[in-house]
């Protein structure tokens, strides 16, 4: 069952590529965006209004925490899923504060990602 658009924004290419591979076959997202970077993210969410959106919390030219606001405002239905090394309590509250939906460790197993993206 296809999910809808999904858009990955991390700066690690291979990390962008797993979950690339892993969300359009195993997961089942119809289309799969990937962003190298926030700016980027940002534009492809206002181009596609994405289902949901994967979103690391450390980049260089902007961190997830800082575009978060922009991501929701852009896409208030979106699904936003936080992807950090940073499992603070701390980092949680703020994301949540921000917009994000979830938060999950990277490192976590990947269908743990994938049924947070998922739920409504």
């Amino acid at each position: 069952m296809a999910q809808g658009t999904l858009l990955i924004v991390d700066d690690n290419e291979s990390l962008r590529s797993a979950l690339r591979a892993y969300m359009s076959r195993v997961a089942g997202w119809h289309v799969v965006l990937v962003a190298p970077d926030s700016g980027r993210g940002l534009m492809l969410a206002a181009e596609h209004a994405p289902t949901a959106i994967v979103l690391d919390n450390r980049m260089p030219g902007g961190d997830g925490l800082e575009v978060l606001p922009a991501l929701r405002q852009t896409c208030p239905q979106a699904r936003i899923v936080m992807h950090t090394t940073d499992d603070s309590e701390e980092m949680r509250s703020e994301a949540e504060r921000r917009g994000a939906d979830a938060t999950v460790a990277k490192g976590s197993p990947l269908d743990e990602l994938a049924a947070l993206l998922r739920v409504a």
